[in-house]
């Protein structure tokens, strides 16, 4: 009877020359040892396992993504919420001042403030925009010692006068014809440019300020 170790130096050769034998040591040994289609089902089978979970992870992105437009657009609807209850308290606010005062300087600015992105349409920006008086000291276009004042804007160079009302009419385009003049009278130059700003004015104030030559920003033409 062989021994253990000339068992295992017959056996390479017993497996490489006889069927009989190299069919019993693979039958006893496919318990134990994966063929090459064994790893090759197993690396299948993960691969399924891992484009389901692909397929489940881009489902919960889908899922995310819509959940982040809904957020995106809730907040919208509430930031234009808060704009439009502002720009309704301030509306309120000229409302009253309006009937109680003749304006003044909350007005004015509440009106600025309104209008704010008409403005920076037109590369306005409401901070420099200044008030300065103006003393018709000679009576040469209003009467003797006169004191009004108007909004100026200085940007490249041109000089922008600017009146602001709540609702404006034809007296309002007179005045800030006039203004002019007085400006150019006291201030020995002229200017560039005349801007009527208002939250309101009809079409036939608004085109008669046109051909006067005065530009209007206006929150609403009727």
């Amino acid at each position: 009877m062989l021994d253990k170790n000339e068992l295992l130096k017959l056996l390479p050769k017993l497996i490489r020359e006889d069927d009989e034998v190299k069919g019993a040591v693979i039958t006893a040994l496919s318990g134990v040892v994966a063929t090459k289609d064994d790893i090759k089902l197993v690396i299948e089978e993960f691969n399924k396992r891992f484009e389901g979970m692909d397929k489940r992870f881009e489902g919960m992105d889908k899922r995310f993504e819509r959940m982040d437009k809904r957020f995106e657009e809730l907040i919208k609807l509430m930031n234009k919420g808060f704009e439009d209850a502002r720009k309704d308290r301030e509306l309120l606010r000229i409302s009253i001042t309006t009937l109680s005062t003749r304006g003044g300087v909350e007005l004015h600015n509440t009106i600025l403030s309104l209008l704010k992105d008409k403005l920076i349409q037109e590369n306005i920006g409401v901070s420099e925009i200044k008030r300065e008086d103006l003393i018709d000291s000679e009576g040469k276009i209003f009467y003797k010692n006169y004191n009004t004042d108007i909004d100026i804007l200085i940007k490249n160079d041109k000089i922008i006068l600017i009146e602001v009302k709540f609702k404006a009419d034809n007296r309002d385009i007179y005045q800030i014809l006039k203004k002019g003049e007085l400006f150019k009278q006291i201030k020995k130059k002229n200017y560039d440019e005349l801007m009527l700003v208002c939250l309101e004015i009809n079409s036939m104030n608004f085109e008669q300020a046109i051909k006067q030559g005065v530009k209007v920003i206006a929150g609403k033409i009727t």
